[in-house]
């Protein structure tokens, strides 16, 4: 009596392989994310200095990112490219900023094209603004109101 016994090619084995080594790799691979709103250098190369108002801007290039809050008014459009692997923190590639300034009239007075190099670091003050009262540990929380109030007296 003869019993079947199934041979695995040994170019089978090495396909399955292949194709668990790409699963693998293909959930560590690079995911670039773009964000933002990045205007088109067209839109941009239609921009006049003088000529073009705040509703032509926001026609051409859509509603800004942010807006400056001292020191005249400037619309800043702000796009950033982003890369992260697997579940480790993402790591910015590029940073791109468009700052239209305005005179006092709303009329386009510049164009600033910046990017991540003319960033600054900001230092983040560490100080805590202190609250009223006393500080107490929990002990004292707890214990504090034993022998504070008199008993009432009985006329």
């Amino acid at each position: 009596m003869q019993t079947f016994v199934p041979v695995i090619r040994r170019s089978t084995r090495l396909t399955g392989a292949l194709l668990g080594t790409l699963l693998l790799c293909a959930g560590c691979s690079n995911d670039i994310n773009p964000h933002g709103n990045l205007p088109t250098t067209e839109a941009l190369g239609q921009i006049q200095e003088g000529v073009h108002t705040r509703t032509d801007i926001q026609a051409l290039l859509g509603t800004p990112s942010a807006t400056s809050m001292f020191g005249g008014e400037t619309w800043f459009y702000i796009s950033n490219e982003t890369t992260q692997v697997a579940f480790f923190k993402p790591k910015e590639l590029e940073r791109t900023i468009i700052a239209v300034h305005f005179d006092d009239n709303g009329r386009v007075k510049g164009i600033d094209h910046l990017s991540k190099d003319d960033g600054q670091q900001v230092d983040i003050v560490g100080r805590e603004t202190p609250t009223r009262g006393n500080d107490s540990s929990i002990v004292q929380e707890l214990f504090g109101n034993i022998g504070r109030f008199a008993p009432k007296t009985v006329d």
